[in-house]
């Protein structure tokens, strides 16, 4: 019997764990719409197994690596009517602090990637994006170190 359902192709990596991508499936702007910053939400960690310790479950217990896949932001968008969280990997929490967002400024967010999981019955949807922005600004890029002046002998 033929399979029948979407084709989402090939996963992609991001950072440390493979996505199935939807993005190519839809009309970004459409979706979301109108994007408004809502809060900062912090690093959001990598885990692995530490194999040498149970859960009473039996499950292995989850510890930090003391890598970070990005910073998730609530972003509010118009079209879907809520708060939607977003990581973004290519900035800091610094380099997001630095834009000086305000509640419900408008925002740009570059690069985004919507990603399906599904785990039994329940379908997870992640969202991701390169960087952020404020509508129609420059987004912050990281400060190249200046060279010192050589002084002459």
């Amino acid at each position: 019997m033929a399979k029948i359902g979407l084709n989402f192709g090939e996963k992609l990596q991001i950072v440390d764990k493979s996505y199935r991508v939807i993005t190519d499936g839809l009309i970004i702007p459409e979706v979301f719409g109108k994007l408004t910053f809502r809060s900062i939400e912090g690093n959001e960690l990598i885990y692995e197994a530490d194999r040498s310790q149970r859960n009473e479950d039996g499950s292995y217990v989850q510890v930090p690596t003391g890598e970070i896949r990005g910073v998730t932001l609530g972003i509010h968008s118009a079209n879907q009517h809520e708060t939607l969280f977003v990581t973004i990997v290519d900035m800091t929490e610094q380099e997001i602090e630095d834009l000086g967002l305000k509640y419900r400024e408008e925002v740009e967010l570059t690069d985004i990637v919507v990603t399906y999981s599904a785990i039994g019955r329940n379908d997870n949807y992640r969202l991701y994006a390169s960087t952020i922005k404020k509508k129609g600004g420059a987004s912050v890029t990281p400060k190249a170190e200046k060279p010192e002046p050589e002084t002459k002998k």
